[in-house]
């Protein structure tokens, strides 16, 4: 029993999670009412106050945010240290948005981080937990790139556990849904520039930093980015230097044999890490007359594309993208609702220098120089 006999306030401490039920609207939109945050209209705002005085609503701004939750979820998704701070970092972002506004909603996220190579071990601990009874609702995970973590999240969907996916889509896991960016049209968005940046060339030549085949998001982004080339400029020669996480010094190697032998007047890259050799060789050489376009946002790819190093870069919102995995989760556990679309596919945008600092401002990156390749090593 939650309700008194006279429907007044529910028994124990009131919840934001109380409120929600009681008026039919989101534990989110209870949050913004009652901190005094935007985007919430003054009505319902008035409701919710109302709602939360007849309750006997008390914030507690000191207790725990783990401490009083009723539904565990994992977050299990790659560190955002090191090469991780190119891109995890904001997924991580993303989720912590959520979690703060989630305050009171009854749920306890839990982080696991994982590193290079073993993503495999930390979704066999997250497996083994719930084998051994122990109650976890939900997991926020990344997408799987190889078999084994296709088979472990789908034993853990299988278990009980609502898995949703980000950066990445795999059906066969039994996710419940995924959060994803529209990898294709970052890639025709990026080929459109191409062909603007080399409208005027006689023998046009690109180099294309291909990230990991195995990875969806640089798969995808490289295939769309080949196809609108060849639409648009049949004339143009694409280099592919494949190589991401696992294969930097490798990547740096064959972009300076490139740069040096191939007479590329512009050099691509699918991906976070790719951007940063990209931005750091290129800065190194100290030649402009390579223009250059990265993908995502973050601290050294801004200061590159402020500086001239970059020419553009295209942003894919990772903030944003795990923001809506959470929240997805969030609904689930808490609601028991199912997305209607299974795959949430958020928006790209082509970055300039002159609107970068608003691209800036929402995604919370500091601008900063582009550091010279050795100095990273």
């Amino acid at each position: 029993m939650t309700d008194t006999e006279n429907g007044g306030a529910p028994a124990g401490r009131v919840t934001m999670k109380d409120i929600a039920a009681r008026l039919g609207v989101s534990i989110n939109t209870v949050h913004k009412a009652i901190s005094g945050k935007p985007g919430v209209s003054d009505a319902v705002r008035e409701r919710i106050l109302a709602m939360a005085s007849e309750l006997g609503y008390r914030r507690n701004e000191g207790a725990s945010n783990l401490s009083r939750k009723d539904v565990r979820a994992v977050v299990c998704l790659p560190s955002p240290q090191r090469e991780g701070s190119y891109f995890y970092a904001y997924l991580w972002e993303g989720c912590e948005r959520y979690v703060r506004e989630s305050r009171d909603s009854g749920l306890a996220f839990e982080r696991m981080e994982f590193g290079l190579g073993e993503y495999a071990r930390s979704l066999e601990g997250v497996l083994g937990r719930l084998e051994a009874g122990e109650a976890i609702g939900g997991l926020l995970a990344y997408a799987p790139s190889s078999a084994e973590e296709r088979g472990l999240l789908a034993r853990i969907a299988d278990a009980g556990c609502k898995v949703v996916l980000v950066d990445g889509d795999c059906a066969q896991t039994g996710r419940v849904g995924a959060s994803i960016s529209d990898y294709r049209a970052a890639g025709e968005l990026m080929a459109e520039q191409t062909l603007n940046l080399l409208a005027c060339e006689k023998d046009p030549c690109v180099l294309l930093l291909s990230g990991e085949a195995s990875t969806d998001s640089h798969r995808l982004v490289a295939q769309a980015f080949r196809e609108g080339v060849a639409t648009g400029l049949p004339s143009a020669r694409i280099v592919e230097l494949p190589g991401a996480h696992a294969r930097t010094l490798e990547l740096e190697i064959a972009l300076e044999t490139a740069l040096g032998c191939e007479g590329a007047q512009l050099a691509c890259s699918v991906s976070a890490v790719g951007t940063e050799v990209l931005a750091e060789t290129l800065a190194a050489r100290g030649d402009a007359r390579v223009r250059a376009i990265g993908n995502d946002l973050f601290p050294g790819s801004a200061g590159a594309l402020r500086s001239g190093v970059l020419t553009n870069l295209v942003y894919k919102d990772p903030v944003g993208m795990a923001y809506r995995a959470a929240a997805m989760l969030g609904d689930c556990l808490l609601w028991g609702k199912v997305p209607e679309k299974p795959v949430l596919m958020g928006s790209v945008q082509l970055v300039f220098r002159s609107n970068l600092a608003q691209y800036c401002a929402a995604a919370g990156v500091e601008e900063r120089p582009a550091a010279a390749r050795v100095a990273r090593r």
